[in-house]
């Protein structure tokens, strides 16, 4: 199996899809990187992986996010499928299993688990282990989503949707396949800083003061 990205593969990506992420608030294209770069470390550990197919199905898992938020699982594996320029560069069953992964990396996905080893992947690495990481994107994200917030109100639904979202029951807390331990400790980072309204309003007002957002 292939252990190297493609040139031809990553000039296109870093070309042609990396600039779409720069519109989308909240999931921007940081936090592809990160998705890719910890996907590409969970895959150098495992047999038969193709690197290549690693890094461009956490290239587009969130792409469909231009779309729509709701379903952009379903839309980023519909714009993979269609893309013809990887048409060129991949085989057909490779384009399949590709969308399948992107399809089915979403936490929160009715399914019980990704359809191949590579959903598995991006699955695992699509959480953030970043505490900043889900403060910024929460907070980014919720303010496009309700801007008639008041900021108090604004930073107690950030706190009540990280706190739902990773409590141990949680959606974002469970199918998680690779690198646990790591992500164990980030969970139990966020029930703490999600504990107390008034701790988590100042950390978060903190966080806002350091990326110049007060």
């Amino acid at each position: 199996m292939n252990k190297t990205i493609c040139p031809k593969v990553r000039a296109y990506i870093e070309k042609e899809i990396f600039p779409r992420y720069e519109k989308l608030p909240g999931h921007s294209l940081d936090h592809i990187k990160n998705v890719i770069e910890r996907s590409l470390r969970i895959a150098e550990g495992l047999d038969d992986i193709d690197i290549t197919m690693v890094y461009v199905i956490a290239a587009y898992h969130d792409l469909g996010r231009e779309i729509a938020n709701k379903t952009h699982h379903e839309w980023s594996a519909y714009l993979l499928n269609r893309d013809e320029t990887l048409k060129k560069l991949f085989l057909p069953e490779e384009i399949k299993i590709m969308a399948e992964a992107v399809e089915d990396h979403r936490a929160s996905s009715e399914r019980p688990e990704p359809r191949n080893i590579y959903g598995k992947i991006v699955s695992s690495a699509d959480r953030s282990y970043c505490v900043d990481e889900i403060l910024a994107r929460a907070y980014d994200y919720n303010k496009t989503l309700h801007p008639d917030y008041t900021e108090d109100q604004l930073i107690e639904a950030v706190r009540r949707i990280l706190r739902r979202k990773y409590s141990p029951d949680g959606y974002a807390a469970t199918k998680i396949y690779f690198l646990k331990d790591e992500y164990t400790k980030f969970l139990e980072e966020v029930e703490r800083l999600t504990r107390d309204p008034e701790e988590f309003k100042k950390t978060q007002q903190e966080f806002n003061r350091k990326r110049g957002i007060y």
